[in-house]
């Protein structure tokens, strides 16, 4: 098993790492998709311990470990020019063994300190793996760099080209817990590499077919709807945002890059198609300067809730059906007819007019007031008059009792209320036809069944996503929350939907 595996190594080469455990594994998960890692923080927290404990996870591995400055030279980095082959040959060529066109792993410290000559040709052999030695282009055994600094470039144009073939980027402080931080400085200057059995280190020939694997690993539907919604997500906060601020940009490439990670990462834990917590890998990839961090993190969390309620279960496509299979049972039950009858007519908005209570005036009543009439009993009522041109007059309180919907009893006589004809439509029960009574049930009863199915389904995900979030080798497993949450609102809605259904097949009896 893969992921046991990768577990055990991970697990040795984090002895002693304090509080580095999520940069080792993501360095682990680079090596494999064979990308590149970023760690930026200040000095003396442990990204060169990082790269370095990387270099055991393989066999036999080369590697190439330098410090850059403003004066490095290519000769530094790329070799020595071979002054053998220039006098007798005629060919300028470097010397590469044991520089950076040779390595499998490479670590560059500080490397935004280097001259813009070094960093174009980095940025051919970071991203292409490729490096022109004289006449001949040398494809290079690189499976990952890592570049290390106390923070991202500045907005410069040919570092921001560099930087953005880092795919996975982090940032490390201090150690922050006390106990770690005293396991830190108590623990001995000696016996800082860990002992990698030989056996269990990953040779070339297992990563290149780990890569043919990874390529077949299967970006189902759902997970791809996630990935979209993340990419429109950002894309509606570059429009809402501060015209002034700087819009976050994934290029093409890195969104590519970014699939061959999450392949990556499935395949490691030992499956053959993404999963959503796959996909929260992404927050480490989608931003460009840290003030973007936090947005990113938002939008992953919004999108993987949406993903864990209506994203994987959707209940409005259900609530669908079932309108319209209520609507065919009040069609196949009820037949419509219309209704005429007569009711107040609204004076004013807020009055109904009582004729022929006085003649000289236009007497009103409170709406409020007449539907509180009973007619038990008379009930004190303010009456309001108006006179001519419909100017207020006076009020006078009578006892009113209600006859009917459109007359009223005031000091024992009965007066009609100003009244208008309403036509509206019916319902009247029909007898259901057997036929129409058997398909409307087994459609309800199909719909009953496959929410059913759904809720089995829900907490059948709710069972495994939690496993997988204890046992997935990049993740934290604090993440399960949001998953849960979003599983326990989709159970929610497909129980009320249950409810409803049930409500329909009583109705239908």
């Amino acid at each position: 098993m893969r992921t046991e595996r990768i577990r055990k190594l991970l697990q040795i080469l984090s002895e002693g790492l304090m509080e580095r455990e999520e940069v080792l594994r993501l360095a682990v998960l680079a090596l494999v998709a064979g990308e590149n890692l970023f760690i930026y923080g200040p000095t003396g927290t442990a990204k060169s311990m990082v790269a370095r404990r990387l270099t055991l996870l393989l066999r036999d591995a080369r590697t190439f470990e330098y410090l850059l400055g403003r004066f490095t030279t290519p000769e530094e980095l790329f070799g020595p020019v071979s002054i053998a082959r220039l006098r007798d040959e005629d060919r300028y060529e470097r010397i590469v063994e044991g520089f950076l066109p040779a390595a499998d792993i490479v670590f560059l410290d500080e490397i935004w300190n280097a001259s813009s000559p070094i960093l174009n040709t980095l940025l051919t052999a970071i991203q292409e793996r490729r490096f022109r030695n004289g006449t001949e282009e040398l494809l290079l055994p690189l499976k990952t760099v890592i570049g290390a600094s106390g923070s991202p470039p500045p907005e410069d144009g040919t570092l921001q080209n560099i930087w953005d073939r880092f795919l996975i980027r982090l940032e490390t402080g201090p150690v922050e817990e006390g106990e770690a931080f005293l396991r830190l400085i108590l623990a001995p200057r000696t016996g800082e590499t860990p002992d990698v059995p030989d056996g269990d280190r990953i040779t070339p020939d297992e990563l290149d077919e780990w890569r043919d694997g990874i390529d077949a690993v299967e970006l189902t539907g759902d997970i791809q709807e996630f990935i979209l919604d993340v990419r429109e997500r950002i894309t509606r906060h570059n429009q809402m945002q501060d015209e002034n601020l700087p819009p976050i940009v994934v290029s093409d490439r890195r969104w590519k890059q970014i699939v061959n990670m999450l392949r990556t990462s499935a395949y490691l834990n030992d499956r053959n198609r993404v999963d959503v917590f796959d996909c929260i890998l992404m927050r480490h990839c989608l931003w460009s300067r840290p003030a973007e961090t936090e947005m990113i993190n938002t939008i992953i969390e919004e999108t993987l809730f949406r993903y864990s309620t209506s994203g994987r279960f959707d209940a409005e496509a259900f609530r669908q059906r079932l309108k319209r299979t209520v609507q065919e049972l009040r069609a196949a039950a009820y037949e419509v007819h219309q209704e005429t009858s007569e009711e107040p007519l609204e004076y004013r908005g807020e009055y109904y007019r009582v004729l022929d209570f006085v003649e000289d005036h236009l007497t009103l009543i409170w709406i409020g007031d007449f539907q509180n009439l009973r007619t038990e009993q008379a009930t004190e009522t303010d009456l309001f008059f108006y006179g001519d041109g419909e100017d207020y007059a006076y009020s006078e309180r009578f006892p009113i009792r209600l006859i009917d919907p459109v007359t009223v009893e005031i000091a024992d006589e009965r007066f009609s209320v100003e009244t208008v004809r309403i036509e509206r439509d019916r319902e009247r029960p029909v007898l259901i036809t057997p036929e129409a009574r058997s398909i409307l049930r087994n459609d309800l009863e199909t719909l009953r069944r496959e929410t059913e199915s759904v809720l089995d389904e829900i907490r059948q995900y709710r069972e495994a996503s939690s496993s997988e979030a204890t046992q997935h080798l990049f993740v934290h497993r604090s993440w399960a929350g949001i998953v849960a949450t979003g599983m326990d609102q989709a159970a929610q809605e497909f129980a009320a939907l249950q409810l409803e259904i049930d409500d329909a097949l009583r109705e239908l009896d």
